[in-house]
């Protein structure tokens, strides 16, 4: 039998079914579906309704399909899982990095109220010593405007 005979030869029902199936995966994945809505998430659901048959068909019938279709479910599950999951290290590192930023800013806080309270003691012994009458202010040698 010759290539051009065995191409002849028509396809039995079930491999029919499947190369349908087949297809309806490939059209939904690549989002160019024929009946159900575009955008539609892959499922047995959307390729069954896709190719035309009924879903039990698919797990019954097709189970290599059926897996088929799960894994690929599954992995944009993942995908979508470890997307989400880099966002949220990258939001906690950024979290720790506030953190540590607003505790080194308590601190220099903490050090500039001390000076302060230090400053403003030391200002309030001047003035006293300043009021004093014991104390004679000398002029100034600054030449005013």
């Amino acid at each position: 039998m010759t290539t051009s005979e065995k191409d002849a030869q028509p396809q039995s029902r079930g491999e029919l079914t499947a190369k349908a199936i087949r297809q309806a995966i490939v059209r939904i994945e690549q989002g160019r579906p024929k009946v159900v809505k575009p955008g539609r998430k892959l499922s047995i659901k959307s390729v069954a309704e896709e190719a035309g048959v009924s879903r039990a068909t698919i797990h019954n019938n097709y189970p290599a399909l059926a897996e088929r279709i799960r894994e690929a479910v599954n992995k944009v599950a993942r995908a979508q899982r470890d997307e989400k999951h880099a966002a949220l290290r990258e939001l906690r590192a950024k979290y720790t990095a506030l953190r540590q930023e607003l505790s080194r800013c308590r601190e220099l806080n903490q050090d500039m109220a001390s000076e302060l309270a230090t400053l403003t003691v030391e200002n309030e012994h001047l003035r006293a010593i300043a009021g004093s009458t014991k104390v004679a202010v000398f002029p100034s040698n600054r030449i005013k405007p």
